[in-house]
């Protein structure tokens, strides 16, 4: 219901109402028909007309914007999560990660968070492994280490968030020369190649040369690139990393088109 609420302020704004509805979920995959009719039913109450709705996951309207439709390749979208989604542009597709938090989310701003809040712990504990800068950055920003716990908690979004929210510090520290900072984003750019290169090896054969573009946030901090293109280059020799030729909201226009890609169980639904 929140949803539906939050996209019928989007498309009502619209004048005239929209000839077709495009939307990138996350959580897709969680939605169930009824899910996806039941927004389709608001938006189109919020217009006053029946334009078709597309909803698909985030995944693809990310892969359409920044491959400029569905062409063969692969996006590697890093936020707060990571969803690597690839196209073989004949109607096949390899969806790679997005398992969230709790199973994936590799190389993420959850994962560089969660890293550099367990090197700040270390460091306080006195362990091996541990970071005093990350110490030093977690108690400023939480007033104390014992204080991070209930911090995290008290945020008024979600835990991922919370946790991910600590990635520019991380990236602070990391351009200062801490080590341990240093390392994460060394660990995280290779676990995005090692998802760019496992969605390449789906659907492309060793030597085929693949498009793979990069979005989203995480990218913004310019220390994913070197680590990212190494561990690419030693997985996918042939793959050739490009820049995104637009982003998801470009996507979802794509996806709404009449020519835009058919309906795959579990990534795309059109009603």
């Amino acid at each position: 219901a929140a949803l539906v609420a939050a996209l019928r302020t989007v498309v009502a704004e619209g004048d005239p109402p929209p000839d077709a509805i495009g939307v990138g979920l996350s959580g897709f995959e969680l939605a169930s028909g009824a899910d996806l009719r039941a927004i389709a039913d608001g938006l189109r109450a919020a217009v006053g007309a029946r334009p078709p709705v597309a909803i698909a996951s985030d995944g693809v309207t990310s892969l359409l914007g920044a491959l400029g439709g569905p062409r063969p390749g692969v996006v590697v979208a890093a936020g707060t999560g990571v969803v690597v989604l690839g196209h073989d542009g004949a109607g096949r597709w390899a969806k790679v990660d997005g398992w969230g938090s709790l199973l994936g989310d590799d190389g993420s701003g959850f994962a560089v968070g969660r890293a550099g809040l367990r090197a700040a712990v270390r460091a306080f504990d006195g362990r091996e492994g541990g970071s005093p800068a990350l110490r030093a950055a977690a108690a400023a920003r939480w007033g104390s280490i014992e204080a991070v716990p209930a911090g995290l908690l008290r945020d008024a979004g979600p835990l991922s968030r919370a946790v991910a929210s600590f990635a520019p510090a991380v990236a602070d520290a990391a351009r200062a020369g801490d080590p341990a900072a240093a390392a994460i984003w060394e660990r995280a750019g290779d676990e995005l190649a090692a998802s760019a290169a496992a969605a390449c090896r789906r659907l492309f054969g060793p030597g085929d040369p693949v498009d793979v573009a990069r979005l989203g946030a995480l990218w913004d901090a310019g220390l994913l690139d070197a680590p990212f293109a190494a561990g690419l280059a030693r997985r996918r020799p042939a793959a050739r990393i490009v820049d995104a030729a637009g982003t998801s909201l470009d996507g979802a226009v794509a996806l709404a088109r009449p020519d835009g890609p058919a309906p795959v169980e579990g990534l795309l639904w059109r009603g």
